[in-house]
């Protein structure tokens, strides 16, 4: 614990939070239903792309990762997680170079970032990851997605179904043009998403990534009209 308040004072790394089911209500606002977990969850908040908190991140990750742990959450879709799942086993970086040009333009698209994903590999080859935002890319990392699925034979299959609807996620997102209800839709989105990957790890502890906007226990979103991901992730679990 000394270590993980000393970080936040230090880095200004902004959350540290151990999660467990509780007498939590079951659903929130917007109805989204808690699935049964029992691990701890640890979330970090970050402002993208600044080198000395990704470089800590890394090595929080390793730590947690040689005591055990290996599912990271990110603030990435689903399917731009599941391809840097499948790059995890592939013996070149073919699928991670063309995900890491799908963030051109982004606070992503950094050094810093792109070793990150690389010492990961390097060093935690067993780490899973699980994305939760919505469906960021769309046309491109999340058509690829799609075009893996199919030629694989996986039309049919749930996750075939689940990028669908990431995708639509993203359309309906970037569709609207209204800013404070675009970014309440984006918060809900992400606590709905978020509990989807927890029901798919039974109740392994997981580390969280996110913008420090999704990360703060008693914050509003960054609209000031919501409580953000991690506020509504604390309420239901």
């Amino acid at each position: 614990m000394k270590k993980l308040i000393l970080l936040v004072l230090t880095f200004t790394l902004l959350i540290f939070a151990g999660c467990q089911n509780s007498a939590a209500g079951n659903k929130n606002a917007a109805g989204i239903e808690k699935k049964d977990y029992n691990g701890q969850i640890y979330l970090y908040g970050e402002s993208h792309g600044v080198q000395k908190l990704i470089e800590e991140e890394f090595r929080l990750w390793k730590d947690y990762y040689e005591g055990g742990m290996r599912h990271l959450f990110v603030e990435l879709p689903y399917y731009t997680a599941e391809f840097l799942n499948i790059w995890m086993k592939e013996s070149d970086d073919k699928i991670f170079n063309s995900v890491f040009e799908d963030w051109k333009g982004t606070a992503s698209y950094n050094q810093f970032t792109f070793e990150f994903f690389k010492n990961i590999k390097t060093e935690c080859p067993e780490t899973v990851f699980h994305g939760t935002d919505i469906g960021h890319q769309f046309d491109t990392a999340g058509i690829r997605y799609l075009t893996y699925l199919d030629n694989y034979n996986l039309k049919n299959s749930k996750q075939y179904e689940h990028t669908l609807e990431i995708i639509e996620q993203g359309k309906i997102y970037y569709a609207n043009k209204h800013a404070v209800k675009r970014s309440v839709e984006r918060e809900y989105r992400m606590v709905e998403n978020f509990v989807y990957e927890l029901g798919t790890i039974g109740n392994e502890n997981i580390m969280g990534i996110y913008g420090s906007a999704h990360s703060g226990l008693n914050n509003l979103d960054n609209t000031g009209t919501i409580p953000c991901m991690a506020n509504q992730l604390n309420a239901l679990y």
